[in-house]
């Protein structure tokens, strides 16, 4: 089984020699996602790379528009020092095939988890297939499986972050003041928390490619590899927050010479085994909403839009009624807590005293300790 992760430095090329790595992954700026190497990087680390015998590959996995398709300049790289093309966008893959005679990693970890859809790719580029790069969304049994039936090499994440959602959109620094000078770096991080869970903790990134959000937990499967010698590339990924002298240990599990059990000891992340042993995401499909945050008709007002400490509540109206004063109203908080209070105070949002609203818009009614923003508003009978 071929190890396989990235490099960003004549350092950690190195190390990826020095510790047996059978490829490194060189990523640019450009058309990769995570890459930050500027061009002449990129060609220096493939010269440097090929002098000392170490397969490397160029990675070109970004998602491309039509016009940064059309901008994209193979001829910015040294493609001879380089032994296959990684890439992930079905237009760059075809800007790659007609422009350049190299092989081809294709990234499927997108998408083409059945496997009529990956003979398909397989068929397609045919002898230019060097390798392709399969969804830790499959099992092991799947994996293997498919492997069987693909009868080409195949490589799987073992170590590393998890990409859980990605858009182009700049989604960080669109909520920074135009004047702040983290608009100017190349990139922003930040950590996300979901509003509906007490999930928090998740990892996001922005950079010129758009913004990524990572699982608080990395897909570790050091544990297993005697179960997974059916591979053909196992890949690790210790960039972002990782030390990548952390390859020495990551060597020594796969030479046996210590345990996966032991390198977890050491691994400074929390860990999971992601759908190693079986895909379960759709039987969370029930759970992907908090319950007690739902709409539920009968009597519904609304929902808590604003909370001001001593002052009032702010109510967004949703329901088929309206609300009055001497009305008692049922707060139902996102933990399941519920409240009562009945409406003694009633303002519009000029801050005008009424006695009743209407079904919709928004309304001011007396604050009640204990209720939380998204609580959800029903008439008390």
């Amino acid at each position: 089984m071929l190890v396989v992760t990235y490099i960003q430095n004549m350092k950690e090329l190195g190390l990826a020699k020095e510790h047996g790595v059978s490829e490194v992954i060189i990523s640019p700026k450009g058309p990769s996602r995570f890459g930050t190497l500027k061009d002449s990087e990129v060609n220096e680390l493939g010269r440097q790379a090929k002098e000392i015998g170490l397969k490397s590959v160029l990675e070109l996995d970004a998602l491309l528009t039509e016009q940064e398709l059309l901008n994209v300049d193979l001829k910015s790289y040294e493609l001879s020092n380089f032994d296959a093309l990684r890439v992930q966008d079905p237009g760059l893959l075809e800007l790659v095939l007609h422009k350049t005679k190299l092989p081809v990693q294709l990234i499927l970890e997108g998408g083409n988890h059945n496997l009529p859809g990956l003979m398909e790719w397989r068929d397609y580029l045919g002898p230019r297939l060097d390798r392709m790069v399969l969804s830790i969304e499959l099992p092991k049994d799947k994996l293997q499986e498919y492997k069987e039936a693909l009868s080409v090499p195949v490589e799987f994440l073992v170590l590393g972050r998890i990409l859980l959602f990605y858009t182009p959109r700049n989604l960080l620094s669109a909520m920074l003041p135009e004047d702040d000078e983290l608009r100017t770096k190349p990139q922003i991080t930040a950590v996300g928390e979901s509003e509906e869970s007490p999930h928090k903790g998740f990892p996001v990134l922005e950079n010129n490619r758009g913004t990524f959000m990572f699982h608080i937990k990395h897909q570790f499967l050091m544990e297993h590899l005697s179960e997974l010698q059916f591979l053909d590339a196992a890949r690790v990924d210790l960039r972002f927050d990782s030390d990548f002298e952390l390859i020495e240990k990551v060597k020594d599990v796969f030479n046996s010479k210590m345990s996966g059990k032991e390198f977890k000891e050491i691994y400074p992340f929390d860990v999971i085994k992601g759908f190693y042993k079986v895909n379960k995401s759709d039987v969370l499909f029930k759970k992907l909403k908090n319950s007690r945050i739902q709409r539920k008709d009968e009597n519904y007002i609304g929902e808590v839009l604003e909370i001001k400490k001593g002052s009032h509540q702010a109510i967004r109206l949703k329901g088929r009624t309206g609300i009055q004063k001497g009305m008692k109203l049922l707060f139902i908080a996102p933990e399941g807590k519920e409240f009562s209070c009945p409406v003694v105070e009633l303002k519009n949002t000029k801050l005008e005293d009424i006695e009743k609203t209407t079904d919709e818009g928004l309304v001011l009614m007396n604050y009640l300790g204990g209720v939380w923003v998204k609580s959800q508003v029903y008439i008390q009978e």
